[in-house]
């Protein structure tokens, strides 16, 4: 018996596990685990429960075309696999456990070693797979090889057939009915506005790739263009896996073969191509140092940023941030859109999170957690290394560091307001040198600005580098492992920047050869 556990991998498609577990024509058992501990965690939120429901529901649909179906257990994960695999063993079955490397949070990790230290203790056999390049960071031109090398194999193909017998198992279970009974106040949003599931991702990819790839490379920092579909809004399916990066990658390529006699084509999908290497980079890292999705990269920061309670004045800041009600138009926009969305474009989440932290001076740790309670496609990943980054801790190699003016980006960002105006609606009726220059004041119920951004830019900005320059300071005395590490960092974000700048050079070369 083939007990074939899904996680962060909810496909049929491109999954090694599916592929291998069924190959030999044994029986297999599909199952997903409702461990209380996903949807009771403080960062989780309502959008993100509701995309892996959705998902689950739709990988049942998948599986019973093949003669299968999900089997939904409820409980603690090691308890429910152990008991489990017991009770098989006392109906004749020798069980063999099949699952993916789980590479999100500390509590994923400790679990698979537990579940399979158990397996080891009764000498059954199991088999952990990949569901997502891992690769620890040696030389970067040998990790951009092996990159690659693994994102154009071929792909594991699905099953005609899945061999499931019935099981009278004594487990707490539940039917996707019971499912949607139990958890219905995970269905109560007023709009839903990414669906989840394996069938709906490659709807999602294949419009994109259609015509929605279409001036990616430019389209997709402006946040209205960007949340009408500007982007692939495959986040959160590649988030809990009910597509693969590879899937993806070898899709986008066949695609940009077909336009190679179209410049602003082909660089859109490269551009595209780019981001899904970006997003397993930070997978890795998390992966290989799970405690960056809570400690300062640099110890030079412990002082300034904690999780530690707020006092009343920042407490004050932060919800006003978290509302949308900042009087800096573009963030508060920023800011009602993920709430009501579950998502934002990433040159929005960049900006809110460095006008929290370096303006507002309030620590990284308490926006993360705002974000992954909301973020449909919350990956700590991502989110806790990117707010790191954008409070100015990462990179103190590098001389500079970037602190985005919000006003200054509606000019570039949402030229037309559209934007704001959408989410803002107090705001309608004025133009944007109006809402610049605060003609709304006394007029509307638009707040004014909670603080002077200059002001805090200046002083807060300073603070955090002359951290930096100790941190620089202390890695170039001490040498050793970090700074080996941080050097790399500095030539992977230096070499990564000169590409793009000669990527793009080329590309323009190209465009007036075409014209």
């Amino acid at each position: 018996m083939h007990l074939l556990w899904f996680r962060r991998d909810l496909r049929l498609t491109d999954n090694e596990i599916v592929t291998l577990a069924t190959a030999d024509g044994a029986a297999v058992l599909p199952l997903f685990i409702i461990d209380p501990w996903f949807y009771t965690w403080a960062d989780v939120g309502k959008s993100r429960v509701r995309f892996l429901f959705e998902s689950l529901e739709n990988l049942d649909r998948n599986l019973r075309k093949l003669g299968s179906q999900l089997y939904l257990f409820e409980g603690n994960s090691r308890e429910i696999l152990q008991e489990l695999t017991k009770q098989l063993m006392n109906c004749g079955y020798n069980p063999k456990l099949w699952f993916n490397r789980d590479v999100q949070v500390e509590y994923g990790i400790s679990r698979d070693k537990s579940v399979i230290d158990f397996y080891k203790e009764l000498k059954l056999d199991y088999y952990v797979g990949l569901n997502n390049f891992l690769q620890l960071y040696e030389k970067r031109d040998e990790w951009f090889e092996q990159y690659y090398n693994y994102q154009r194999q071929p792909q594991h193909q699905i099953p005609s057939v899945i061999n499931t017998p019935s099981l009278n198992v004594k487990l707490p279970q539940l039917t996707f009915e019971e499912l949607k009974q139990k958890y219905h106040h995970f269905w109560a949003v007023e709009k839903v506005y990414f669906l989840g599931g394996e069938t709906q991702a490659i709807s999602t990819l294949d419009s994109f790739l259609k015509s929605r790839y279409q001036g990616y490379h430019w389209k997709l920092s402006r946040p209205m263009l960007s949340q009408m579909g500007a982007t692939s809004h495959l986040s959160p399916h590649l988030t809990f896996g009910t597509i693969s990066v590879r899937s993806v990658y070898q899709k986008t390529k066949l695609r940009a073969s077909e336009l190679k006699h179209q410049p602003k084509a082909e660089f859109s999908l490269k551009t595209f191509r780019d981001r899904l290497r970006w997003h397993d980079s930070f997978t890795q890292r998390l992966y290989f140092h799970p405690e960056i999705a809570y400690k300062n990269r640099y110890k030079e920061f412990d002082n300034l940023y904690t999780p530690e309670p707020l006092s009343s004045e920042k407490q004050e800041l932060f919800e006003a941030w978290q509302q949308g009600r900042t009087g800096f138009p573009l963030i508060d926009a920023s800011m009602r859109q993920l709430k009501a969305m579950g998502w934002m474009n990433f040159r929005m989440r960049a900006m809110c999170a460095t006008f929290l932290t370096i303006n507002c001076g309030i620590s990284w740790h308490h926006g993360a957690k705002h974000y992954m309670n909301y973020l449909v496609d919350g990956d700590l990943a991502i989110d806790n290394w990117q707010w790191q980054m954008q409070s100015g801790v990462t990179n103190p190699l590098s001389d500079t560091f970037r602190i985005y003016n919000p006003n200054k980006n509606i000019s570039q960002k949402d030229p037309d307001g559209s934007f704001i105006y959408h989410w803002i609606p107090e705001l309608k009726g004025y133009s944007l040198q109006d809402i610049l220059t605060e003609k709304y004041i006394s007029n509307s119920s638009y707040p004014q600005a909670i603080l002077d951004w200059s002001k805090t830019r200046k002083v807060n900005g300073k603070i955090v580098s002359d951290l930096r320059k100790h941190s620089k300071v202390r890695l170039i005395s001490q040498g050793g492992d970090e700074y080996e590490s941080a050097v790399v960092a500095k030539e992977t974000v230096d070499k990564y920047w000169q590409h793009k700048n000669q990527e793009y050079q080329e590309y323009q070369q190209r465009l007036t050869q075409a014209e």
